[in-house]
Order: C-alpha cells, then structure tokens, then sequence
C-alpha cells in the first residue's frame, strides 16, 4: 500500500476563542485600578475618619457651672475649704488637668487662689497623676518666698510628695524664716508641714541631701 503525501498541508488553526480576544477592545488597566482607588477614597465600605481618629479636647473646667470660692483657714477653723465639685474635675482628669493646673498657679495672684491650685496640686500627686514633678521649676518654685501660712503649708505638702531635690534648700530656708520672723497672726503653725517635708527629703534614699 502506497502512502500519498499530503497535498493540502494545514496552514493556520485559528481557535473561535483566541480570534474573539483578539478582536475585543483592551481596557487599560491603570485605568482600572485607578476606578478602583477611586471608589474607595470615595467612602465605599470605608470607616469615618472619627472611626479610626479620635481627637482629645484639651482639659477645661465648665464654663456654664459657677464654683464656689476657697476659704482659708481661720484661728476659729484651722483648716481651709474647697470646692470638691472643682477639685475632682482636675483629679479624674489626671494627666490631662496639668497644662491648665499649671495656668492657674501662673496666674494667681491672691493668697485664696494661690491656696487653691497647690491644694489641687496636692490631690492629684495624691492621685498617682504622674509628670507633677516636671511642675517644680517655673511653677511651685514660684511660691518658695511666699510668706502666707496657708501657701507654704500646702506648697510643703506638695514638695512632700514630689520629692524633688531643688525643693530642700528652699524648704530649709522657709522654716529658719519663720523661727526668725513668725508669720503674724497665723491660725496654724506653718512649720510643721515644712518640717515634716524637710524630714522625707532627709529620709529619700535618691536624694540624701545632708
């Protein structure tokens, strides 16, 4: 048996799919990825920026509510009085309270308000709101001279706690000042707080100043 060569040899296969891609219009797909993007920045599916962005309005005391004034201490009443209402507001607010705690003392000008912000100073140490000692230098140390009974008895409170070791020289010299020069008529003798400061600076095993 003869076999005869093929005479119609295949030339071209052409596949109905592969023809039907080749004809379609491309679509680019930088312009695709781009509609894309687009419709995301556009919100779709896509949190609100306070969803994932929460900004932290500074610490302010309400300006609609009217506080009661500070009572210093008398001969009769040996103790001062606060508003608590005012003083829990910077206590709960911890960390965030000290920038404006820290405007107050700066801008005190009377014996009342000066007590006032060290009293508050007092209670948020008290608190365990961390960074109060940073207050020390330009703040507190602007009450070292002052000579009102009812200020050094809380300033002396203040540097109890704190412990800071610029704050024992000026402690030293307060009570020697008033050995010297008793303050005038005092409902309280001062000197037992700034004693009793003088004596935990002396007993801070960081510090030893003697």
């Amino acid at each position: 048996m003869k076999l005869q060569a093929i005479t119609n040899p295949i030339r071209k296969i052409v596949f109905k799919g592969a023809e039907a891609a080749k004809t379609a219009p491309a679509v680019p797909v930088a312009k695709t990825t781009a509609e894309k993007v687009e419709k995301i920045g556009n919100g779709l599916n896509q949190p609100t920026k306070d969803e994932f962005v929460k900004e932290e309005k500074p610490f302010e005391l309400p300006k609609d509510v009217e506080f009661k004034k500070p009572v210093l201490a008398t001969k009769e009443k040996p103790y001062c009085q606060f508003d608590q209402n005012k003083v829990d507001l910077f206590v709960n607010a911890k960390e965030k309270a000290i920038p404006a705690l820290t405007k107050m003392l700066n801008e005190a000008e009377t014996e009342e308000d000066k007590t006032e912000g060290l009293f508050i100073a007092n209670q948020m140490i008290a608190a365990g709101t961390k960074g109060m000692d940073k207050m020390y230098y330009g703040t507190f140390s602007k009450f070292n001279e002052d000579r009102s009974p009812n200020v050094q008895s809380m300033l002396s409170g203040v540097y109890r706690r704190i412990l800071v070791p610029d704050a024992f020289g000026p402690l030293v010299k307060m009570l020697v000042t008033n050995i010297m020069v008793p303050p005038k008529d005092a409902p309280f003798d001062p000197n037992e707080s700034i004693g009793g400061a003088i004596l935990e600076h002396i007993k801070a095993p960081e510090i030893h100043p003697l």
